[in-house]
């Protein structure tokens, strides 16, 4: 018997970042009292805002020159010279309300942040743009970015030092073979030219899966991350996993399984079936998917020991 039932697709979730780093607390820290992240775990989270804001996770570097912010990606075509700087790569793409982008700056500043590249504004078609580096503790770059229509009217708010959305930035070798994977193969609804990526749906602001990808100058520019080093006997922390993370998604418990059987019917490679392990009262579920450059998208679902 057949059905016109379309088949169920595993769903994506929270999905986060992850960054090596020298030294996973005093990341943390920067991150609490630089950008002042709320959640700050004992698995590596940094996280601010409930219904966007931002997100990562940060790893022991092994070895300092595991530690590679992005490198200045190839500008496109019909991008604007003001677009970008011809100095620093590009991180997380922070979207903030134009009224905002210049205070959240200034308190970053006030709470001993370096700021990179200091605001500037561009304009591209009809809209304007305006954009502001951030350097972390270990040198990744946080481009805040806003924009609004060359019609609006000047507003009056009074601004905040609020972040709506944090997306991921990673650097590949065929920008038009990654968007094709990204499609094809991860499943995303929407992609587009400019490289951005998305699993999930468009009218749910959050969760959702983004990535933005950008066509590397040199092959050289292309690392994923190296495996992470092993925290030991420090109290309070995770030891780290066992394999490269470039990107983590909290999945449904079921769904690991169904995402993994999805992509390899897609042609996509599977780094890791799926694999359980303990911890700490939870059963954790992760699957591993390495796309065409050998950036790692780890699945995780996890659940009480008592649920199993």
């Amino acid at each position: 018997m057949t059905s016109n039932e379309p088949i169920r697709r595993g769903e994506f979730g929270l999905t986060f970042p992850v960054r090596l780093v020298s030294d996973i607390r005093k990341s943390q820290e920067w991150y609490r009292d630089v950008l002042l992240c709320h959640d700050i775990s004992g698995y590596g989270h940094a996280t601010r805002g409930d219904g966007g804001g931002m997100g990562l996770i940060v790893s022991a570097a092994a070895s300092p020159d595991h530690i590679r912010p992005n490198a200045v990606a190839q500008k496109l075509t019909d991008e604007p010279a003001e677009a970008a700087s011809s100095e620093y790569g590009c991180d997380s793409l922070v979207e903030v309300a134009w009224d905002n982008l210049a205070y959240i700056v200034e308190e970053v500043r006030s709470r001993g942040g370096k700021i990179t590249v200091e605001p500037y504004e561009y304009a591209h078609e009809d809209r304007l743009y305006k954009k502001a580096h951030i350097a972390d503790y270990d040198g990744y770059n946080i481009v805040l970015i806003a924009n609004r229509s060359q019609t609006d009217e000047p507003t009056q708010h009074q601004p905040e030092n609020k972040f709506m959305k944090t997306i991921q930035v990673r650097l590949v070798s065929d920008l038009k073979k990654s968007l094709d994977w990204y499609k094809n193969v991860l499943g995303c609804d929407e992609v587009n030219d400019s490289g951005y990526a998305r699993r999930g749906d468009s009218n749910v602001p959050y969760p959702v899966m983004e990535v933005i990808l950008q066509q590397a100058v040199s092959p050289l520019d292309v690392h994923p991350n190296a495996l992470s080093a092993k925290v030991i006997g420090v109290e309070g922390l995770w030891e780290g996993p066992d394999y490269p993370w470039d990107t983590f998604v909290h999945v449904p418990w079921e769904d690991v399984s169904l995402i993994v059987e999805e992509v390899r019917a897609k042609g996509g490679t599977i780094g890791m079936e799926p694999y359980e392990s303990h911890n700490d009262g939870w059963v954790f579920l992760d699957a591993r998917i390495t796309d065409p450059d050998g950036y790692s998208i780890v699945l995780g679902g996890m659940r009480r020991n008592d649920e199993a």
